[in-house]
């Protein structure tokens, strides 16, 4: 992780330095403050750079992304690019995309099944520890007090399908005083945990009164029944479909030509948004039927991208996109012992969860308009989403049992995406009023560690008018 984050700041970097030091840039802007940004040294340049990433960092302490890859409209890899002018300032932009498999990464990196990626099985007995002694668990926790746990007796090998139907955005982009747009994009989901498959590890016993059969008969053999009355807990699939966190977002452009031999442009783009809670939240009577969102908290988002234009269509880019979410309560399975295992807590409880950081960096290469405005981009992708902290409303349970969960620990996520894309505007007048685009995309994940990482095909259509 420390690799992959000082090589990209070290990319920007050296993307920076070489567009600070441009004197055709620093012609065009002597005046005000941009002009003594860009009359400023490289070296000091760069660490002025380097002080406000750090300290965006520092100001980002709590955030979070979600447990697998959902489609991000703010994504500058799959994400259409706005050319304004006097005669454009809109546009109008649509995304859709569908899973075709995934792959899903425990905590060692390892591909796993989906329900398997924070513990490798189930255990029913641990299930039982924490709870009072006179509520309905407790009292079937005295029932199998003398039974112990050998590793397989109310043990549980979990499998099932996960499938991403359907995901959708749509977004409206505004350009004012030349290089600023405002935008908005309402992401929608749809997708299904399905074919779940509970395998006992109990073995099987002839002696009704070994603690073997005492398991079977009061636990497992009626498990799902049991783990529903004990804890209104539903241990099978599910079909979710709902609208995600709507985004806002701000953003600044500038493009700077270049009198080099092979860089002829660069551009420079940094943005500030928030995402709204609008998105459906998880939901706790169903096992990882995580949010479409950050859960109903708000987020704050800023991002920094530089792209280099060389001679004759060819494009390098990068960019680091930072993500700050703001603690909420709600109500949230809770972890009562610190042997349970992450998809059998039958304790709920009013939950603050304070949020891990949530780091995007992104690098691509980009065949640019070899023939009329078609190109070709591949881009490399990495995700890492710090620990979760939980803090109990309720004195009878503790926090420093509920976050010892292996669910609350970080996870990150690596993609390769590729893209071609279309732009109409080579072949159209400069006062044309309306510009389509389009594009098909291909996202690809290879390596991950506690998430589901669904592949995916989509496109996008946009209308610059």
């Amino acid at each position: 992780m420390l690799y992959v984050n000082r090589f990209c700041i070290s990319f920007l970097q050296q993307m920076l330095r070489k567009l600070l030091v441009i004197q055709s840039a620093t012609e065009k802007c002597k005046d005000g403050a941009w002009g003594v940004w860009m009359n400023l040294s490289g070296n000091t340049a760069v660490r002025i750079v380097r002080t406000l990433l750090v300290g965006v960092v520092l100001c980002t302490i709590s955030s979070s992304l979600f447990g697998m890859n959902l489609l991000q409209p703010i994504d500058t890899l799959i994400r259409p690019p706005f050319y304004t002018s006097e005669h454009r300032n809109w546009q109008t932009v649509l995304f859709a995309e569908t899973g075709f498999g995934f792959k899903a990464f425990n905590e060692d990196g390892n591909c796993t099944d989906p329900l398997r990626i924070v513990n490798s099985d189930q255990n029913a007995l641990k299930m039982l520890e924490g709870a009072e002694p006179n509520c309905p668990i407790g009292q079937l926790k005295a029932q199998l007090f003398d039974v112990n746990d050998d590793g397989r007796r109310g043990h549980f090998c979990v499998s099932s399908d996960f499938k991403l139907n359907f995901a959708g955005a749509f977004g409206l982009r505004y350009s004012f005083l030349r290089d600023w747009t405002l935008a908005v994009y309402v992401p929608v989901y749809s997708m299904e945990l399905k074919d779940v498959c509970w395998q006992d590890l109990t073995p099987q016993s002839d002696c009704p009164d070994s603690a073997d059969a005492r398991v079977r008969k009061l636990l497992t053999d009626d498990f799902f029944a049991n783990v529903c009355r004990l804890g209104n807990l539903d241990l099978q699939g599910w079909k979710r479909t709902g609208v995600g966190d709507v985004a806002l977002m701000l953003e600044w452009f500038r493009r700077f030509p270049q009198n080099k031999p092979f860089l002829k442009e660069a551009h420079v783009n940094w943005r500030v948004g928030v995402l709204l809670p609008t998105g459906k939240k998880n939901d706790v009577d169903k096992i990882s039927a995580f949010a479409f969102g950050f859960d109903g908290a708000t987020s704050l988002t800023f991002g920094l991208s530089l792209d280099l234009r060389f001679k004759p269509f060819f494009k390098l880019g990068g960019t680091v996109q930072l993500f700050h979410t703001f603690g909420n309560t709600r109500t949230r399975r809770v972890q009562t012992h610190v042997a349970q295992t992450n998809l059998l807590m039958l304790t709920k409880a009013r939950v603050f969860k304070d949020f891990g950081l949530t780091q995007m960096f992104s690098l691509y290469a980009q065949l640019y308009r070899p023939i009329g405005g078609l190109s070709f981009r591949v881009g490399y992708q990495y995700i890492k989403n710090g620990d979760d902290i939980l803090s109990i409303e309720c004195p009878d349970f503790a926090d420093s049992v509920a976050n010892t969960a292996r669910g609350l620990e970080d996870f990150t996520m690596h993609h390769m995406i590729t893209e071609a894309r279309y732009d109409l505007d080579p072949h159209l007048a400069e006062d044309t009023r309306a510009i389509p685009r389009f594009s098909v995309f291909l996202r690809l994940p290879f390596n991950g560690k506690r998430v589901i990482l669904a592949k995916t095909v989509g496109f996008t259509f946009a209308v610059d008018f």
